[in-house]
Formats: structure tokens, C-alpha cells, sequence
């Protein structure tokens, strides 16, 4: 890899990159795991594996937040199904079907592999609702976005397992709604200690928007593990203490974050606003919020 770009590679090196990729996974949970920080690497927000099992096709799902991101009207929802297959293996179109049965109208779908699609497969997917589109990625094009973006793959290119072990090794500890039916990172040991479990780790954004709106939109994830019932949530902020938020009527921000933006120095004393990342960690009763790194910005936004 030279300046950035990738030499062109030969069929039979892709090829083989391809099946050196498909045996690095131990199973299909393990490629799930990974799909979450390679689909945060492609700019997606929020992404969280779902669950082991009754997923109805449907092995992740993310949002794309567009302008208007302090209340999401314009945010895109994006359903993953994740299939492990030999680079040989053809999908089946009735997998691809299915992921679009159960997409909602305005969604986005995308169908990733290590294996292949037939031809009628990339038909029906390109002739597909318009409503509900679907991206396929293949085991070829899934490999090439992975080395274009230094994903797994470093300088000639060679495939790395250890930056692979690295790079899933932060998503085994984090984004599975998980089902119980196995660890879910945190360990047996946590449990017999009478440690508490983290039961969801989401990554999302406070934006300026968000901050000058006085609000903290809260993950769609969130939402699902906190049930409809709730009407406030405890909440520590950046290691401050923990205290009690209220969630709008609409469902979908906390408010009374003023203090906290202030503390944290997300608006500053000159009226400037300071977005960030932020990683949430949800508790059995409470949820701790992680400032992971600050978005600098130019020009002032009054407060």
C-alpha cells in the first residue's frame, strides 16, 4: 500500500485474500461481532448486533444520521443480514427476500457475505422496492472495502490476524442485544461476584445541534432495552454523578443536560458548542456515558 492507495490485485490474489478472510472467523457469531466496528468504520452510528436467535433475518442494525440530527426525522435505519459462507457458496435469492420481508418502509438493507450472489440475485436486488432498498456485498467486494480501508489488512497488502484480533476483540465486549444463551463479555465471574453486567454498549454522537437544543438523544437501541414503560432513566455522564433524566413524550432524547454539557466543557465558556463521540453503557438500572473523543469545530454557535 503506497500514499494511501491499493496496487491493483490479480483475480487469484483476491481470491485468495477472500479465503484467508472466510477461515479467520471461528463461526457465524464471531463475523456478526466484526460487523460492527467494520460498519462504524464505514460511518454508520449506532450499530448493535441483535440477537442470537429470532432475528427474523435481520443479524444487526445501525442508523445514518443526516442533518437534522438533534431529533433524527431524517435519520436512515439500516437492517444487516450476515451470512459466513465458503467463498464458493452461492446465496440463496430466498435469503435476500427474506431481509427485505422484514425491513420497514424508508429502511436501508444490506446483505453481507464471504461468499457469492447469482446473477438473479443482484437483479432482484437492484429491481427491488424502492422503498426497501438492499446493498449486497460479497466476499470479493467485502475484502477490497476491508483493504481500501485498512481494515485487517496492512501495507502490500497482507492479511493481518492480529490488527483482526484487535479490531474484534473491542467488539466482543460490546453492541450484542443478547438472548442469555452465552457469555456476553462480561463473564461468569462478574456474575458470581454480584458485579453488575452491561447489558447493552452502544456508540453514538452529541451534536451541536444536540447541544444547542439542551437535549441528549438516546440510541434506538437504548430505547428497546429500556422498555416502553420508562419514563426516566439514571444516568452518569462523563463521571458525574448519577442523576435521574427525564425522557420527552416523543421518546426520543433526555432532557436537563445543561448542567452536564457545561461541566463536561461541551459548551464552553466563550458560547461555542463542543460535539463529540460518546460510548453507553446500560446497566440493569442505570446507564454510565463515556465521552470518547471531542469534535473540534470552527465559528461560534451561541448558547
Amino acid at each position: 500500500m503506497t500514499d494511501g492507495k491499493i496496487r491493483e490485485l490479480t483475480d487469484e490474489q483476491l481470491a485468495a485474500y477472500v479465503n484467508e478472510f472466510y477461515h479467520y472467523f471461528e463461526n457465524g457469531y464471531a463475523f456478526e461481532d466484526f460487523l460492527k466496528p467494520y460498519l462504524e468504520k464505514l460511518g454508520l452510528d449506532e450499530v448493535v448486533v441483535t440477537k442470537k436467535s429470532g432475528d427474523g433475518g435481520i443479524d444487526l442494525k445501525a442508523v445514518r444520521y443526516g442533518v437534522d440530527g438533534s431529533n433524527g426525522t431524517d435519520a436512515l435505519e439500516y437492517y444487516v443480514q450476515a451470512k459466513l459462507r465458503n467463498p464458493d457458496v452461492t446465496n440463496k435469492i430466498a435469503d435476500v427476500r427474506a431481509l427485505r420481508g422484514v425491513m420497514t418502509s424508508g429502511s436501508r438493507g444490506m446483505f453481507i457475505t464471504t461468499g457469492k450472489f447469482s446473477g438473479d440475485t443482484k437483479a432482484f436486488a437492484e429491481r427491488g422496492a424502492p422503498t426497501r432498498p438492499i446493498v449486497l456485498i460479497d466476499g470479493k467486494k467485502l475484502v477490497e472495502s476491508c483493504i481500501d480501508k485498512g481494515i485487517g489488512f496492512v501495507f502490500d497488502p497482507v492479511f493481518s490476524k492480529r490488527e483482526m484480533d484487535a479490531l474484534t476483540a473491542a467488539a466482543n465486549v460490546s453492541g450484542r442485544l443478547d438472548d442469555g444463551s452465552e457469555d456476553n463479555g462480561n463473564g461468569d465471574a462478574a456474575v458470581a461476584a454480584g458485579v453488575d453486567q452491561v447489558l447493552l454498549e452502544v456508540n453514538s454522537k452529541i451534536t451541536a445541534n444536540d447541544i444547542r437544543a439542551r437535549i441528549l438523544r438516546i440510541p434506538g437501541a437504548v430505547l428497546e432495552i429500556v422498555g416502553t414503560e420508562c419514563e426516566s432513566l439514571k444516568v452518569s455522564f462523563d463521571g458525574q454523578p448519577e442523576r435521574m433524566l427525564r425522557i420527552d413524550a416523543g421518546r426520543c432524547y433526555l432532557s436537563g443536560v445543561t448542567g452536564l454539557y457545561r461541566t463536561a466543557c461541551l459548551i464552553r465558556e466563550d458560547g461555542t458548542y463542543l460535539p463529540c463521540n460518546t460510548t453507553w453503557k446500560c446497566y440493569e438500572n442505570r446507564i454510565e456515558i463515556a465521552l470518547t473523543g471531542r469534535v473540534q469545530t470552527s465559528g461560534r454557535m451561541k448558547s
